[in-house]
């Protein structure tokens, strides 16, 4: 070889300095050296010459562990912040100036840092409990976003809006991004999305795809799924109209004529019923006033379900008004229905006639 040393260990080549330290070369077992001769003296890479250089790459002999590598990258080996944590520095695209920081933030934390973010700790990892944080350096959760009212998720950047997640104040948002989108929660069968609840560009709610009709309403379907019912099956109002007098018979104990009411309900629930009778009595003596007793008894569907106890007192053809009866309230369910009223004379005396009016109501379970 044109240049050829002993093969001993040691200092090969001496550039500066006869003794002691010194910039050269050595060998050590299994270890080639580069050396400069004091921790303030770098060793720096690059091209020109001694007088004329232009350096792309040193090592630091002082500072953060006593090693640096700076170049494209700037390798840092140290365990306390940025200035010297263990990390890598990363150069700007045109090699203009530091961009940003990955490694240690502290001695639970790794991460990148660059920009205003929690203070520069934009996106951070916990080696110990293995959670990352967003702008959150102390993450409680496996995912965990600063404390910031903003978007947190952007799942499609779109032109006129984005699709995602943002927090507002007292608020959780879940957008899309134009007006002609839909917000759609369901599960996904090998690829295919399967649609249960939807809320609609106009507002409207739909239910496995259904948005039901104008004036319904949404029910709950216990262990099934949700209906829409008309209005008239959750609240449904029933008027009976007041019915037409009702002579007295020899025996006073006969179905109110025009008493009946019939409706339908496709879903179980209540029917509750409020009657009101009027009477007119007929007394021994004309001109005594008298008490009478007589039973208004309620059927559904052709059987007794209710029994009240009517009484008054007074003058011959002077109606007593408005005994109020109920609630009277039963279980139905779904299918067409009918109640009605039956009278029983339960004193002597009885009345010229009776009259019963009533108003009821249908709530499903």
């Amino acid at each position: 070889m044109p240049l050829n040393f002993a093969s001993t260990l040691g200092n090969k080549i001496s550039f500066y300095g006869n003794s002691g330290s010194h910039y050269g070369f050595g060998v050590q077992s299994g270890l080639f050296q580069m050396y400069s001769d004091a921790p303030q003296a770098h060793i720096a890479f690059g091209h020109g010459s001694s007088g004329s250089f232009t350096e792309r790459m040193r090592v630091f002999n002082s500072g953060a562990d006593g090693s640096l590598l700076n170049g494209r990258l700037l390798i840092r080996n140290g365990t306390a912040d940025i200035n010297n944590g263990g990390g890598v520095w990363l150069y700007k695209a045109d090699n203009s100036a530091l961009l940003a920081f990955m490694g240690t933030q502290n001695n639970q934390n790794v991460g990148f840092y660059g920009g205003p973010a929690n203070g520069g700790w934009g996106f951070t990892y916990n080696g110990l409990n293995s959670r990352v944080g967003i702008g959150n350096s102390n993450p409680n959760a496996p995912l965990a976003f600063a404390a910031t009212l903003e978007k947190k998720i952007t799942l499609y950047p779109g032109a006129t809006g984005d699709v995602g997640f943002s927090v507002g104040g007292n608020q959780l948002k879940i957008y899309t991004d134009n007006p002609n989108a839909q917000v759609s929660i369901g599960y996904d069968a090998a690829g295919v999305f399967n649609d249960r609840f939807s809320v609609k560009p106009n507002g409207a709610l739909a239910i496995n795809g259904n948005t039901g009709a104008a004036g319904q309403v949404l029910t709950s379907g216990g262990a099934g799924a949700p209906q829409w019912i008309n209005k008239s099956d959750f609240i449904m109002p029933i008027v009976l109209a007041q019915t037409a007098a009702y002579p007295v018979p020899s025996n006073f104990n006969n179905y109110i004529p025009n008493s009946t009411a019939n409706f339908t309900t496709t879903v179980p629930g209540k029917l509750i019923i409020w009657p009101t009778t009027q009477s007119i009595f007929a007394c021994i003596n004309p001109l005594d006033a008298c008490t009478f007793v007589w039973q208004l008894k309620t059927y559904l569907d052709n059987s007794e379900v209710h029994t009240a106890f009517i009484q008054a007192q007074t003058q011959v053809t002077q109606p007593d008004y408005d005994h109020a009866v109920g609630p009277i309230i039963l279980n139905v369910g779904p299918g067409l229905h009918s109640f009605k009223f039956h009278e029983v004379m339960v004193t002597i005396g009885g009345p010229f006639f009776v009259k019963v009016a009533a108003y009821a109501q249908f709530i499903p379970n």
